[in-house]
């Protein structure tokens, strides 16, 4: 593991010299809508997937954007998903892309107070999907020369433990072990995926707002309220900004987990 995401910064020009197609999840709202902005902006080309269509991105980028519509709960429909997102992009890019960020908080409750079909979706969100994207990434792209990076959106939960995130913690912590484990097995690979796992940590988002109400039983809100009150919850935007350069950096940290961005 690693303490920080600080890397060389290459510059827009540096950048644009080796343009990408990122495969995002969760591009809707929060971390994932700003972080799409960013990678959009400064010109690279967006594969979208999530529950509902982002039509601010969509007007601001017509030509760069596609948006896929999918509930990641389905995971029996994935493979047909990424099927068709590679049909699309063709065999022949420099850099390809793999954001898995789509996440969802509840259940936010004690483990004998959840049912079985809050857990088995939480998880199937949370972690199931994103190994499965990550699987069919490396199996569509394995002939692949040009340069091919994984990002996992994980968090700090996956180590700080609290109360009511059993759920969330527990999914956080094997993303972050799955990250690890295709690290290593990409090594001796002839043309390698490069895979890492990042902590964002707390921004102002509707995760965030969730987790402080105090009408849905969750012990801990109180403390989310607090980070809120006591100015510590980051900007989505900067964390875009710094995720995309992490992403897009020089060097990658393949096959650790970044815990801090700032």
């Amino acid at each position: 593991m690693i303490k920080s995401g600080r890397s060389r910064k290459l510059s827009v020009e540096e950048e644009m010299l080796i343009m990408a197609v990122i495969i995002m999840t969760g591009t809707s709202q929060g971390i994932g809508a700003a972080m799409a902005h960013v990678l959009l902006e400064r010109g690279h080309r967006l594969v979208g997937i999530s529950r509902r269509r982002n039509d601010a991105l969509i007007q601001a980028f017509p030509t760069e954007l596609v948006c896929m519509e999918a509930d990641l709960a389905d995971t029996a429909g994935l493979g047909p998903l990424m099927e068709r997102i590679f049909q699309q992009m063709g065999t022949d890019e420099e850099r390809v892309c793999l954001v898995n960020n789509a996440a969802v908080l509840a259940p936010l409750r004690n483990a004998e107070q959840c049912d079985s079909a809050e857990i088995a979706r939480h998880m199937q969100i949370n972690l199931i999907a994103p190994m499965i994207l990550t699987s069919l990434f490396a199996k569509h792209t394995s002939g692949l020369r040009g340069e091919k990076r994984v990002l996992n959106i994980s968090s700090g939960s996956a180590r700080y433990l609290l109360p009511g995130m059993s759920c969330y913690c527990t999914a956080k912590a094997g993303l972050d072990t799955f990250t690890a484990c295709v690290g290593l097995e990409q090594q001796n690979k002839e043309y390698p995926l490069q895979i890492a796992s990042v902590w964002p940590g707390m921004n102002e988002t509707q995760m965030q707002e969730e987790a402080r109400r105090q009408d849905g039983g969750f012990q801990n809100a109180e403390m989310f309220i607090e980070a809120k009150k006591n100015g510590r919850l980051h900007s989505p935007d900067e964390t875009a900004r710094k995720l995309a350069d992490l992403l897009l950096g020089e060097s990658f940290p393949h096959g650790t987990i970044v815990e801090s961005l700032y």
